[in-house]
């Protein structure tokens, strides 16, 4: 995965952050909408895991 991917990667997760925190703010949160704002912040934070994982050995060196 290439710096450029991580970094809007990156920024989608902080804009699905601020969507489920309106989301729960809402008098009524919709349970649906709450569980799949978190299912794609989880699917893009594995995807982010993966690519540090890989990313730092080499910055050990």
């Amino acid at each position: 995965m290439s710096i450029v991917l991580a970094r809007r990667l990156r920024g989608f997760h902080a804009l699905l952050e601020m969507a489920l925190r309106d989301e729960r703010a809402r008098l009524q949160p919709d349970d649906a909408a709450v569980a799949s704002i978190k299912k794609k912040k989880l699917a893009i934070r594995d995807r982010l895991v993966g690519f540090d994982d890989r990313q730092s050995p080499s910055t050990s060196h």
